[in-house]
């Protein structure tokens, strides 16, 4: 592995650098829709998406259609046009959502994702079937294997027909590029791409969680970020804020032995802002950031960053991880398990 200050330098001197200069090349554009927010490479043939994307599971928590209807044309009158949703996310309303609101009118502008999280390729069939059919589109632009837990979750998948089914997906042009995801722990997203690499196989983007605690405890920004990179993968960014928890309350992954007023208010209690928190991420070589936001008023947010993104240096960082660094760990990161 890398040590993280040849890491940055690397970061830094080349892929970032990279980055900046695409948007350079792709500020400002715009569709039949309008204005687009600045775009970053996803996939290696070239691709590029907005470098936000709206997140699918806070779509779907409501339960009045209209509120969601006014988030998916608000995102897109902000300049947003990729869109993350997973089968089974709120039982399967939020993919409804987007299958009624989204891609009826909106199809050949958008870059659509999902996820099937099933465990054997039986499952992940019937839950592309379902997707298709939810979001009502005849293909996905990317669908990813969702929630690698650890290797021997990765192992059972793959013996189970799950890779088989993606794999079969992309020849017959239901999907247009594959992917992967995980939040546990980073040997977990090791493991796979080394069993890709042996089957001379190569997937085309990888979701994980990227924030300024993560460098501090079972890192996926050490350990796998710069694996993706070697392999030009594109990356998408999740949990920036630790899912909400970086705010002291409670996420859906939080463990009932955790009590409430041990979580700590990261923001609250220190120098960090929800602002820096998302310019952290961005400095860093990802395709893009997936947010999921439950009122207009936080993809507002959430866009202004982007739209206001100031570069970071690699004190700046460094200086906002150390900020964060007393609060990293299986309180605020309750998503991350340390693998024996």
């Amino acid at each position: 592995m890398e040590t993280r200050r040849n890491f940055l330098k690397k970061v830094s001197a080349a892929t970032a650098l990279s980055f900046m200069a695409d948007w350079a090349l792709t500020m400002p554009a715009s569709d039949k829709l309008g204005e687009l927010l600045p775009q970053r490479q996803l996939i290696r043939n070239g691709e590029k998406v907005t470098a936000f994307c709206l997140g699918g599971y806070h779509l779907g928590l409501t339960d009045v259609p209209s509120e969601a209807e006014q988030m998916i044309e608000r995102s897109l009158e902000l300049g947003v046009r990729f869109f993350d949703n997973a089968r089974g996310y709120n039982n399967g309303r939020s993919e409804e959502y987007m299958g009624r609101f989204l891609t009826p009118k909106y199809r050949d502008q958008i870059f659509l994702m999902t996820k099937a999280p099933a465990k054997t390729g039986e499952g992940v069939q019937k839950m592309l079937e379902e997707s298709l059919k939810a979001l009502n589109t005849d293909y996905i632009d990317l669908w990813q294997i969702h929630a690698l837990r650890d290797p021997k979750d990765v192992d059972d998948r793959i013996n189970a027909g799950v890779l088989d089914v993606f794999l079969e997906a992309k020849e017959k042009g239901l999907t247009r590029y594959l992917g992967f995801t995980g939040h546990v722990n980073p040997a977990t997203h090791l493991h796979f791409l080394e069993f890709l690499d042996k089957r001379g196989l190569e997937f085309d983007a990888c979701q994980m969680p990227l924030n300024v605690c993560d460098p501090s405890f079972e890192s996926f920004e050490e350990h796998v970020l710069p694996e993706l990179l070697k392999r030009e993968y594109g990356v998408i960014a999740m949990k920036t804020m630790a899912g909400g928890s970086m705010m002291g309350g409670r996420i859906d992954t939080t463990p009932d032995d955790i009590k409430t007023k041990d979580i700590p208010d990261v923001v609250g209690m220190s120098d960090l802002t929800l602002a820096n928190l998302h310019q952290y991420v961005y400095s860093l070589p990802v395709s893009s950031v997936c947010s999921g936001c439950r009122f207009i008023y936080e993809l507002d947010e959430n866009i202004a960053v982007l739209k206001q993104l100031r570069d970071l240096s690699d004190s700046d960082k460094q200086t906002l991880i150390d900020l964060a660094k007393p609060y990293a760990g299986l309180v605020v990161e309750n998503y991350k398990r340390v693998l024996s």
